[in-house]
């Protein structure tokens, strides 16, 4: 039982509650016998007329007062405080749900048809959305990466295989040798999709022993231990100087324009000489990657001027507006300087006003070492990262070319490549090289009840063998390529000419006189025409390659 909070609820004896409740019955009824008597007397009399106003106090019936509400006129629903009074779960949903008109109803709703006139039109969209589906790219992108492997997947099967006639072998190396290009050429070399595949898997390597793998370094595994380099001095020093011949014969070929790139591959860092020309670079370019704060101490004793691009800049001077953060690169020799200088004039306490201060000549050494402490671990944290690659460009190439040559520490003195010189990889031949050809394996795959055409590529991939392959593969043909990289090469393509904000006919003739300037390095016409463009989003780092033979267009992760 509920009451009101202003009075005391006092509990009663259920006997009491039904005495009281049957004589409020015997009342009622008492009550109707006799309005029934007095309303059977008033029958025949007309409605208009008024009854007595002693009527009631005859009768015994109480006055009815005027001001009371009628109990015949229906209540009218009183939305908004019972949606309040509510407490369950539907309170919300009858909120949403309330008309903004209650009074008013809705005429089209009174009818079947008009119900599903509503239905039909709540399900017409306003406005039909087209929806485009999205489109590749008609160009293949450009990624400088070494890749260790490579992987063409297709649903048809390929126009080539392992399997070479003698015609087709001799054809390719016959091309490749030659830098032909077998569409246009008018020689009389076959050209068979497989003499063009084995064209594609070919590539130039110095040095080259048969029982040592020298791709990758970082993973090289000696195939017999009856012999060692590092026990004999004279084949060491026999096979420095065939590799110092062979690495400047590649030098004179970039700066001649007849060498579009190549690779040195150390144990424990990668360098990419580029000629002038490629991705709008006018002058001979190396990129170094990953480097120490000791090879870039080296470099500073050497005076090489080198740029550090992929640096991030220090949370101290990201407040400040510099000519290097508006052309993205900083400029790692000028910084290291300016950072010595600003040691050496503010970080670095006067030691003269120091010991006016009071402070001993050992407490002044301890704050000096502190200091460069300081300075040494800020050097060291992008060691072996991506923040570490180094960039030369112009006349500074041949003082680091003349520092290779003379730097004994890229040799390992221990190891499975004591005394072994790096690998020199490269896509034209030069004085002293080996022609080398990727391994091809050729298999089928089931997934999912649909069989897949594979074929694996084993060995050192240059960034022109996957357009190599692309060029010769047939517009229809669509095909899957999937990439295994060498993680420290990966900073390659991350690499941006700064200062690029040219117009698109400054790009176009850049493009148009970097391709005349490198017709003769070896590579075939379209495909040197990607390679000199000027547009930074060319670059992109590859894990999947797609291509589309009905759309012919490419799409890549």
């Amino acid at each position: 039982m509920q009451s009101s909070p202003g009075k005391d609820v006092q509990w009663q004896h259920p006997n009491d509650v039904l005495k009281l409740h049957k004589l409020k019955l015997k009342k009622k009824a008492l009550q109707q016998r006799i309005n029934g008597s007095f309303s059977n007397k008033n029958d025949g009399s007309a409605s208009s007329q008024k009854a007595s106003p002693f009527e009631n106090v005859l009768s015994g019936r109480k006055r009815k007062n005027p001001f009371e509400k009628s109990e015949n006129v229906p209540k009218k629903a009183r939305n908004n405080e019972g949606l309040l009074e509510e407490s369950t779960d539907q309170t919300l949903f009858k909120l949403l749900n309330q008309s903004a008109c209650d009074s008013v109803p809705d005429s089209s709703l009174t009818s079947f048809n008009g119900v599903l006139a509503r239905i039909n039109e709540l399900d017409k969209p306003e406005e039909r959305v087209e929806v485009v589906k999205a489109t590749g790219k008609d160009w293949c992108p450009i990624d400088w990466c070494l890749r260790r492997k490579m992987r063409l997947i297709s649903l048809k099967p390929f126009p080539w295989n392992q399997k070479l006639k003698i015609s087709e072998e001799a054809s390719g190396i016959t091309s490749f040798t030659r830098c032909l290009d077998m569409e246009h050429s008018e020689s009389t070399v076959d050209v068979s999709p497989n003499s063009k595949f084995h064209q594609c898997c070919l590539y130039w390597q110095h040095p080259s022993l048969p029982w040592l793998q020298l791709f990758p370094r970082t993973t090289s595994k000696v195939i017999s231990n009856e012999f060692n380099l590092s026990s004999s001095s004279s084949i060491k020093n026999k096979l420095h100087e065939t590799w110092t011949d062979s690495f400047r014969s590649l030098f004179q070929l970039i700066r001649t324009r007849q060498c579009p790139y190549f690779y040195v591959c150390a144990n424990s860092f990668t360098v990419l000489f580029r000629a002038a020309g490629l991705l709008s670079y006018t002058d001979v370019h190396v990129i170094i990657t990953p480097t120490t704060r000791g090879f870039r101490h080296m470099l500073r004793q050497e005076e090489i001027e080198f740029t550090m691009p992929l640096k991030k800049k220090r949370a101290s001077d990201q407040g400040y507006e510099t000519q290097e953060s508006e052309s993205g690169q900083t400029d790692e020799s000028q910084s290291e300087n300016n950072k010595e200088n600003d040691f050496d004039e503010e970080d670095t306490p006067d030691e003269e006003w120091l010991k006016t201060m009071g402070i001993n000549s050992e407490d002044i050494k301890q704050i000096n070492y502190t200091q460069a402490r300081i300075v040494h671990k800020t050097e060291c944290e992008v060691d072996n990262s991506e923040q570490s690659l180094v960039l030369i460009e112009g006349v500074e190439v041949n003082a680091f070319f003349n520092f290779l040559i003379n730097c004994k520490s890229i040799i390992s003195p221990t190891g499975a490549l004591a005394g072994v010189p790096p690998t020199l990889l490269a896509p034209v031949s030069f004085h002293g090289a080996t022609l080398n050809s990727l391994r091809v394996r050729e298999n089928k795959i089931h997934d999912d009840g649909t069989d897949y055409f594979s074929l694996e590529l084993i060995g050192p991939i240059l960034p022109t063998t996957i357009h190599n392959l692309l060029n010769i593969n047939s517009s229809d043909h669509s095909m899957t390529m999937v990439f295994s990289d060498i993680e420290t090469t990966r900073a390659f393509t991350k690499v941006r000419r700064k200062n690029q904000r040219k117009s698109d006919i400054e790009k176009q003739g850049t493009t148009v006189f970097s391709k005349e300037n490198l017709s003769d390095c070896g590579l075939n016409s379209k495909i040197l025409k990607s390679f000199c463009s000027a547009d930074p989003e060319v670059l992109f780092n590859l894990e999947c390659l797609k291509y589309c033979g009905e759309t012919q267009t490419f799409t890549w992760t």
